[in-house]
Formats: structure tokens, sequence, C-alpha cells
């Protein structure tokens, strides 16, 4: 036994990054897989950190329905790699393949939704759920060496004064990867978060989009559990989405496309059906915790008198 007044530094079962695709990209080069699996209905920030980081890694990706159920490889073999991701806060309940390798479980939609963690890793983003400058995570701990960088990108988000800050912000992180640590400001606000009234807000606000919005179908109904990170609309078709997305613009009510396909992704000869239905479908509404019912009646109003 040793008694000493400087000790050892404690730490926790979690390592923190600048951002989900960073956390990504440090498990795949821990892990050194020899081919990885993701699924074809993904946003671009794991593609393109794959391009970016591994370009001679192997990477193969499986089919999603436009139910969100994913199709995974029968077996993932010893030295390969499986992703697969809560979609919008949504548990995924799809039976896991048999795997001697190493799966990947992306939570950056459903970080407060209480699920169980199945995967060998969890990683995610928390710039999906909250206003933060930067941040992702692994729920395990590594005592990394982080790549310097000044984080402009960061920088620029907390200097924003409207969207194209946060664009370019985003662009500027797609052109320079780091894997770096997560900022001050934005661990002090993941800390301080509450998660539970965080998803009691997000649930009252999507209910009441899906009991009063009355066009299209939503893609999901909620669980108690689950905490949705967006409302996604499915649309009768193409025009009519983009046709609503630009009434709804002009009244102030900015929404999104999850997601449009990689060209990785259609260069690939994955069954890509589901994921390019989705992306011609899906309008994807705010139902942020900072929006209250107010603002969702006002949401629900225009898209009732769009159609």
């Amino acid at each position: 036994m040793l008694i000493a007044s400087k000790l050892p530094p404690e730490h926790v079962d979690k390592t923190f990054f600048n951002s989900g695709r960073a956390a990504f990209s440090f498990l795949v080069h821990h892990i050194q897989p020899k081919k990885v699996y993701l699924p074809a209905f993904t946003c671009w920030s794991l593609v393109s950190a794959l391009e970016d980081r591994f370009p001679h890694l192997p990477v193969e990706y499986y089919s999603v329905g436009n139910d969100l159920n994913s199709h995974y490889p029968h077996f993932v073999d010893q030295g390969e790699l499986l992703v697969f991701i809560h979609y919008f806060g949504k548990e995924n309940t799809c039976a896991l393949p048999e795997s001697s390798g190493t799966i990947l479980e992306d939570i950056s939609h459903s970080y407060a939704s209480v699920i169980n963690h199945v995967g060998d890793y969890v990683f995610g983003s928390y710039r999906k759920l909250l206003k933060v400058g930067d941040g992702g995570f692994i729920n395990s701990y590594f005592n990394p060496i982080y790549e310097e960088s000044k984080k402009l990108d960061t920088w620029l988000r907390y200097e924003a004064k409207d969207w194209r800050d946060i664009r370019e912000a985003e662009n500027m992180l797609d052109r320079d990867l780091k894997i770096a640590d997560i900022s001050s400001q934005s661990l002090a606000i993941i800390l301080t978060a509450n998660y539970d009234l965080i998803r009691h807000k997000r649930q009252v606000n999507d209910k009441f989009l899906t009991e009063n919005i009355k066009v299209g179908e939503p893609l999901i109904v909620y669980k108690d559990h689950e905490c949705p990170l967006i409302h996604n609309r499915i649309m009768n078709t193409k025009e009519e989405r983009d046709s609503l997305r630009s009434f709804l613009a002009e009244r102030g009510i900015f929404t999104s496309i999850h997601w449009p396909t990689h060209k990785a992704v259609k260069k690939s000869k994955a069954d890509i059906t589901g994921a390019l239905w989705l992306e011609e479908h899906i309008i994807s509404i705010p139902v942020s915790h900072d929006y209250n019912l107010n603002d969702m009646e006002y949401i629900a109003e225009c898209v009732n008198q769009w159609g």
C-alpha cells in the first residue's frame, strides 16, 4: 500500500471527441478491420470518414428497407466490422447477425432514448440532439493522443450569425477531419442536460405533429422509451415533398432530407432501393425540445394549408 499526495487521476468509462465521425475513425483505427459493413441508408459522415482516413479499406453496404429494417450480412467474420444505427431515436430491433468480428452501435440519434446497447463498442455524435459546437463519444475508456487542431469549425459554430455559418462549419469539418478532444463549452452543456426532460418534450412535439398533420404519413410511431430526433413524414411523391419544403421555407420553417445517397453507395453492388425511396419521399420536420406546442401548432397549420 502506498500513501502519497500525488495519485493517478480517475477516469470514466467514456471517451470524448470533437465529433461523432472522429469517434468512429478512432475506433476503426483501433480495431484495424479488414472490411467494414455500413448501412446503405446512412448520413455522409461515416462514408466520408472512411474515404478520408481509410481509402484502401474495403467497404460493403447492406440494404435498409423503407421501413428502416436492416438486412445484415449473414455472418460477420473475424477481422470484419459492422456498423448499425438506431434511426432517428427509434430502437433498432432487427436481430444482429452472428459474428466473430466487431459490431459498432451508432447511437447518435438515440442518445436520449432508453435502450439496451448490444454493440461491442457504442459511439455517436452529440450535435444531432444538443445545441453544442462539437462533440462525439465512445462509451468505453480510451486514452487517445489527440491530433493537433485549432478546431476552427467549432469556433465558427459558436460565432455563427446564421445558417450559412453553420453550413460552412460542417464543410470545414468535412474538408479537414481531425481526431481531437471536445470543447469545454460543449462538455458543460452535455453534462448538465436533463435528458428525461429532453425526451419528454420531444415526444410531446412529435406526437402533436403525428396527430395533427393531415398530409402524408409519419415514418415512425415512437414508443415511450424512445426520444424522437426529428419528425419524418412520408410524402406520396418527390415532387409533393419538394413543393411542401419550399412552401414551409417561405413561412420560416426549414426542413431537411434524410439522406441524399452518397455517391459511393450508388456505385456499390448493394440493394439501395430502400435508401433511394426514403431519400425521395422523406421530409424531416424539427421537433427539438427547444420548441413548444405553439411552434408545433404553427408547423401543423402551415403543412395543412399546403395540403
